[in-house]
């Protein structure tokens, strides 16, 4: 799951990252952020948990 926020105008906005696998990332500003949706998305092709079913189909 990815969840980013930003709280309102001129505040600083942060980003959380986990999975069931144990993962738990936060990261905070554009930058971060950006890297860690980037992150998020390759976790998600590589996750042992969700794609132990996909190999089977």
């Amino acid at each position: 799951m990815l969840h980013v926020g930003a709280p309102g105008r001129n505040a600083l906005p942060i980003a959380h990252s986990w999975c069931s696998c144990g993962r738990d990332l936060k990261a905070f500003g554009h930058q971060q952020i950006a890297r860690l949706t980037d992150d998020h998305t390759r976790h998600r092709a590589q996750c042992p948990l969700l794609t132990r079913g996909k190999e089977a189909a």
